[in-house]
């Protein structure tokens, strides 16, 4: 049965090479750019990781507690106790004039005489989906932080955590609209392979129809009219991957001598032969369920 299929998918193929031949450009186009997509999707999360990596809040303690007062211990074992990969450090007010003096030594010597500077828990090495679930832990143990607008030390300004969470909340809602526009364009491109595919098979349907019926008398069976224009579809896609596949394994192997990269291989931090292999199974789909659908209707007549 399959033979004959193929056999009669190729032959309606062949029979307006031009239209083939431009639908398939088509189609390996927009395969390629979904690879592209793909690609700054993977690097977006890497972005990000490496914007997290960076991101540090600071809780500037009020004077009435330090790191002997109990409220202070609850506190850090909270955030352990519910978020074990985040790194929590307590630092001394000495430890935070330590570090001002690397970054600004002449207020350091101002500040010297008399340390007005906070006693400090910092927290690195948090991931993205916990900060609502931190912030929720810190929120019930305000009263343990300095929550003025901001905090002024001898010239320096500490912002609070209210403002701190404002500004990651900002920064991760922009990271999160940029993910969610690469998706919605992946999904656009997806659907515009499917309605491509749809108007081939149902152009050759429409043109062909009158020797569709004249087969249909003669042999009576829907598989072997209609089963070639789904294999057609899926033919179509098949041979747009393979082209816009290979177009894209050429292009990262290349990159790092048009950019000047040392190994631009790495562009996946994903398996990429995994990742293709789901792009072959969702694009072959879509070419079948395409030309199923765009026969269908002529199926019920």
């Amino acid at each position: 049965m399959f033979p004959r299929l193929f056999k009669y998918a190729t032959k309606n193929i062949m029979r307006n090479t031009f239209l083939s031949a431009s639908s398939v450009l088509i189609l390996t186009l927009l395969m390629f750019f979904i690879n592209i997509l793909i690609v700054l999707h993977d690097v977006s999360f890497r972005i990000i990781d490496s914007i997290n990596d960076k991101l540090t809040i600071s809780l500037y303690l009020d004077d009435a507690y330090d790191k002997n007062s109990v409220e202070v211990i609850d506190l850090q074992n909270d955030i352990k106790r519910a978020i074990p990969s985040i790194d929590v450090k307590y630092k001394t007010k000495d430890e935070v004039l330590e570090e001002l003096r690397t970054t600004d030594p002449e207020l350091v010597n101002i500040l010297e005489r008399q340390n007005p500077l906070p006693e400090t828990i910092s927290l690195q090495n948090i991931p993205l989906s916990e900060y609502e679930n931190l912030n929720g832990i810190i929120e019930n143990k305000l009263f343990l932080l300095t929550e003025n607008e901001t905090a002024e030390s001898g010239g320096a300004f500490f912002s609070t955590y209210t403002r701190q969470f404002e500004r990651i909340e900002n920064v991760i809602s922009i990271l999160s609209v940029l993910q969610l526009g690469l998706y919605i364009i992946i999904l656009t491109f997806v659907v515009s392979i499917a309605i491509i595919v749809y108007s081939i098979i149902w152009n050759f349907i429409y043109y062909y129809k009158d020797e569709i019926y004249i087969t249909r008398l003669v042999w009576g069976s829907k598989i072997f009219i209609y089963g070639p224009f789904s294999l057609q579809g899926m033919m179509y896609v098949a041979l747009a991957f393979t082209i816009s596949t290979i177009l894209f394994l050429l292009l990262i192997d290349n990159l790092q001598y048009l950019f000047q990269i040392a190994n631009f291989s790495g562009v996946y931090t994903w398996n990429l032969a995994l990742v293709l292999l789901l792009e072959a199974i969702v694009f072959l789909a879509v070419g079948w369920l395409s030309g199923f659908f765009s026969s269908r209707r002529y199926l019920k007549k």
